[in-house]
C-alpha cells in the first residue's frame, strides 16, 4: 500500500456517521464496510431533527438521512432512496468532498 494511500485512511480514522433512524436497513447493510474504512457509523440515539443536528455538531460527525428537512444543517448528507449500492457510493462521494 502506498504511503498516499495510507494517509488517506488515516485521514478519516474514527469520524462518527449517524444514520437517520428511517436507513437502520441501510445501515445494517453497509456498517462493516465503513468500519473498513474507518469511519465509525452508529444509529442516532436521538429522534427529532434538531437533536440530531445538534448532536452531530458536537461529536463532529456526519447525518445520513433520506429527510429534506436536513438540507439547512451543513453535516448532513441526503440520499434519495434508491439500491443500496447507489446509495452507497452516493454517500461516500459527500463524505469525501465535505472532509476534503
Amino acid at each position: 500500500m502506498s504511503k498516499n494511500r495510507v494517509s488517506s485512511l488515516v485521514k478519516h480514522e474514527g469520524i462518527p456517521i449517524i444514520f437517520d433512524l428511517s436507513l437502520k436497513g441501510f445501515y445494517n447493510w453497509c456498517r462493516i464496510r465503513l468500519k473498513y474504512l474507518g469511519f465509525n457509523p452508529f444509529i442516532t440515539p436521538y429522534k427529532y431533527d434538531h437533536q440530531i443536528m445538534i448532536y452531530a455538531r458536537l461529536i463532529q460527525g456526519y447525518i445520513i438521512t433520506t429527510d429534506k428537512d436536513f438540507l439547512k444543517c451543513e453535516r448532513a448528507i441526503i440520499l434519495k432512496v434508491d439500491k443500496y449500492e447507489k446509495m452507497y457510493v452516493k454517500m461516500l462521494k459527500e463524505l469525501h468532498e465535505k472532509l476534503s
